[in-house]
């Protein structure tokens, strides 16, 4: 199936509001993802809260030592005690300055991970065109949680959590419709994926979209195991099943001009993830950034 972001660079469509993002706007998001990532790392270590690099933040970190030079965002994982933590005192520590939306919080949910968003800034992405919830510059923040090790258990669980997943989000395309976003569906090849979206999404609407990721949330978490699982990620549960000591104890590498933890074994990580994940992609191959606006405190596209 289409994975809309990861397809941005082929798919060809007539939609012309988006905004695609120039080098300098990339590398004002890598410096303000960088100012917001020094925030939470600070509380992070004043409460011994892990985040660990993961997806295309860890393959920068490995790769660049910093941010891939054409990626425009950032991804963290968490343990899931520490996930819980950080809900717990982030009104305290970090609520003057960011916003936090996570499946079951008092502030709702616009996905089925955490998302950490910085006041004062804007970014508009065409799935949340109508949505009611803020749409700053963010961080993700996915948990990690304990799977079951017995092999039937695994794959019944790794098949609800999936679908669960594609349920909630599906519903929450049709709750909050975005035109753009049919707009550049249907005038492209991912025409089929979005009319699946919406069918999915009509037949489980008597749930809300919120109700739904908090279903999902609360289904991935399981009893202390000796293998973990990021059910939220982009592999989904089956795909990021991992033995405890390819992600513990997560290890501290250079990001840029400061550290990063990292998984402890990265190289099973990032082959899982990338194959050969040293070899730099073609230009054509790399995602275009699309957004519908874009705002630096007060300067808009």
């Amino acid at each position: 199936m289409l994975k809309l972001k990861q397809n941005y660079a082929s798919l060809e469509s007539s939609a012309d509001n988006l905004y695609e993002m120039t080098e300098e706007d990339i590398a004002r998001m890598h410096q303000t993802l960088l100012e917001m990532y020094d925030d939470l790392f600070a509380v992070c270590e004043k409460y011994e809260i892990k985040m660990i690099a993961g997806g295309g933040t860890s393959l920068g970190a490995v790769r660049h030592k910093g941010f891939i030079p054409w990626d425009d965002d950032m991804d963290l994982n968490m343990p899931r005690d520490d996930y819980e933590k950080l809900i717990k005192i982030f009104e305290k520590e970090l609520g003057d300055r960011y916003v936090m939306l996570a499946p079951g919080y008092k502030g709702g949910a616009n996905c089925f991970l955490m998302r950490i968003m910085k006041k004062g800034t804007t970014l508009l992405n065409m799935i949340d065109e109508k949505s009611p919830y803020p749409t700053g510059i963010y961080i993700d923040i996915t948990p990690i949680d304990y799977a079951p090790e017995n092999r039937l258990i695994l794959q019944l669980k790794g098949i609800t959590a999936d679908l669960l997943r594609f349920v909630s989000y599906s519903v929450y395309w049709k709750q909050y419709r975005s035109e753009s976003l049919k707009e550049f569906m249907m005038n492209s090849q991912g025409k089929t994926y979005y009319k699946l979206r919406m069918t999915t999404g009509t037949i489980f609407s008597f749930w809300s979209a919120e109700r739904w990721f908090a279903i999902f949330d609360k289904f991935i978490r399981s009893k202390k195991t000796n293998h973990i699982t990021i059910a939220a990620g982009r592999e989904k549960y089956r795909g990021a099943y991992y033995p405890l000591d390819v992600f513990y104890p997560p290890k501290l590498v250079p990001f840029e001009d400061r550290k990063m933890y990292i998984v402890n074994k990265e190289d099973i990580y990032m082959s899982r993830l990338y194959g050969d994940y040293m070899k730099i992609p073609d230009k054509g191959k790399r995602e275009k950034h699309l957004c519908l606006k874009l705002n630096f405190e007060n300067d808009l596209h």
